[in-house]
């Protein structure tokens, strides 16, 4: 199915703005999660600066009042952090590997922290996860021991702090533990995605404005101008030569359409100059044709005429040829010897088959001139076939052969004229006669063929080559090389009569199998009902 220029081009446009857009948006939101994961870095790293600045303040106000009841900033911190929660929905937890109470007992992902804070590998780490469904932010950021921790986490490690708690004998720049901030991130994920959501509609709705936009200069730089090619191109295909002026200016709009328009009008006018040219010769040509064609039928004629003619001339004087010599051979001059007997038959034989060469061209040239008349009747083909086997049957004896009967009594009756279907089978019976050898067999067979009976006429003789089977059909044509007795004229002629009957004539042959000459007859219109009818 052939599909339009415009929407090629314009799948082929969709399909590129698609992958922009699908890589923008997949662009965009990478870029949306890096923004909110720095966003909730910052925050938590402000929560975590805040409580360590709460722990430091607490610790030097300490400092100014000796006399006053301790504050521990670990405690002070606890405090801070439950504000954070109660007020920004955060957590926070002061936790170290070693704690003092069990509710700042770190998870697996402040163990791993702490465990890298004490090797040295980080100060900072971060996390995205996932606690009881909803996505939240880790943060930890480690804590080192200070002047003022020493009161209660240094040396004399083992002994009692202030506060009551066993001293772990740290010393200054040790890791004192780690505060862990864990953010929501449900506000900063929709805040994301409502930004992609805006961008994608956003860039979905200048997409479509450039598509469409796009399809419009196609449409009218391209699809239109083509049409316009199209229809000028089939107005030319369809005969219409001379373009109008009208027609081609719009194809001048754009410098490409032009050249093409340039081109169509040179070729229109080489086109109607080639035309009239053309119109001149043919008129030249036809009127030679007509005189020569004038000219054959007249010498086509002239010969038929001539045929007849000298045909008729010879037959008159043959004819009493044949006459005086078969009385000779009845004795009615006289008695002959036996040599003078031989000699009255070769030429009485000589006689007819000369007798039988000029009907041929007689009937060849009134074929031929149209003159020829059928005299239709209701034919028994069984009786036509066994009056032609007894005619040639002394010619089939002397030549050693053997001719059968082959076609039932009860065949449906033909239309047809008697004398010419006796001399079609007599062509074909003479020609089979001729190219048997001794030994050989001829038969004559017949069948129903729908509204026509087919006559066959079959031999087991020297069988006609490929090439000759359809010559042997022409006027003066023989098959093979060598040239037999003769004129040619038999089987075109036999043609010619069935076919004037309504019939056809074919041939079945291999080389050295035998031949098979085969024609069909019009049934008589009652003998067609019924063979039609089963």
């Amino acid at each position: 199915m052939t599909r339009s220029l415009v929407i090629k081009f314009m799948a082929a446009i969709t399909f590129i703005v698609a992958m922009v857009l699908a890589v923008t948006l997949m662009w965009d939101i990478q870029y949306q999660q890096a923004q909110a994961d720095k966003s909730l870095l910052v925050k938590a790293d402000l929560v975590a600066m805040e409580t360590k600045a709460s722990r430091a303040f607490i610790a030097k106000s300490h400092d100014k009042h000796h006399g006053e009841p301790m504050l521990e900033p670990s405690e002070v911190g606890k405090g801070v952090d439950a504000l954070f929660a109660d007020l920004a929905g955060l957590q926070v937890k002061q936790t170290r590997l070693v704690v003092r109470d069990d509710k700042n007992e770190p998870d697996e992902f402040e163990r791993q922290a702490l465990l890298a804070f004490e090797k040295g590998e980080d100060s900072v780490f971060t996390r995205a996860a996932a606690e009881d469904g909803t996505p939240v932010y880790r943060y930890i950021t480690a804590l080192w021991v200070e002047e003022s921790c020493l009161k209660c986490h240094g040396e004399p490690a083992g002994t009692v702090d202030q506060t009551g708690h066993i001293r772990e004998g740290m010393h200054l720049g040790d890791l004192a533990g780690a505060i862990s901030v864990t953010l929501p991130m449900t506000d900063a994920l929709q805040t994301a995605r409502t930004e992609t959501v805006r961008l994608a509609v956003g860039v979905l709705l200048v997409a479509a404005l450039v598509l469409l936009i796009i399809w419009f200069l196609l449409l009218k730089q391209v699809s239109s101008p083509l049409k316009q090619l199209a229809g000028v191109a089939e107005s030319i295909g369809g005969g219409h030569i001379h373009l109008e002026t009208e027609a081609l200016r719009p194809l001048y709009a754009n410098k490409e359409t032009a050249v093409v328009a340039d081109a169509f009008s040179s070729m229109t006018q080489r086109l109607e100059e080639s035309y009239s040219s053309l119109e001149q010769k043919v008129a030249d040509r036809t009127a030679q044709l007509q005189a020569a064609n004038f000219e054959l039928e007249r010498a086509s004629r002239h010969k038929s005429e001539f045929l007849t003619m000298v045909s008729h001339e010879f037959r008159t004087p043959l004819t009493s040829i044949i006459t005086f010599t078969e009385l000779l051979l009845d004795d009615a001059a006289g008695k002959v010897n036996q040599e003078q007997q031989e000699y009255l038959t070769d030429v009485l034989e000589s006689s007819q088959r000369l007798l039988h060469m000029i009907n041929d061209l007689l009937d060849i040239s009134r074929l031929d001139a149209g003159k020829v008349r059928l005299f239709r009747e209701a034919l028994d083909i069984y009786d036509l076939a066994r009056d032609a086997e007894r005619t040639v049957r002394p010619l089939v004896e002397r030549n050693g052969l053997t001719l059968a009967l082959e076609m039932g009594r009860h065949l449906p009756l033909v239309e047809a004229d008697g004398l010419r279907v006796t001399q079609v089978l007599l062509n074909l019976l003479g020609n089979a006669i001729k190219f048997t050898p001794a030994r050989g067999r001829i038969a004559i067979g017949a069948r129903v063929d729908g509204y026509f009976l087919e006559v066959a006429v079959s031999d087991n003789g020297i069988g006609i080559a490929p090439e000759d089977r359809e010559r042997i059909f022409e006027k003066f044509s023989q098959a093979g090389r060598e040239r037999p007795e003769g004129t040619g004229l038999g089987l075109p002629l036999a043609k010619s009569l069935v076919e004037l009957h309504g019939g056809r004539m074919w041939l079945e042959s291999e080389p050295g199998q035998g031949s098979t000459f085969r024609f069909t007859l019009p049934l008589c219109s009652e003998e067609g009902r019924i063979s039609s009818h089963g």
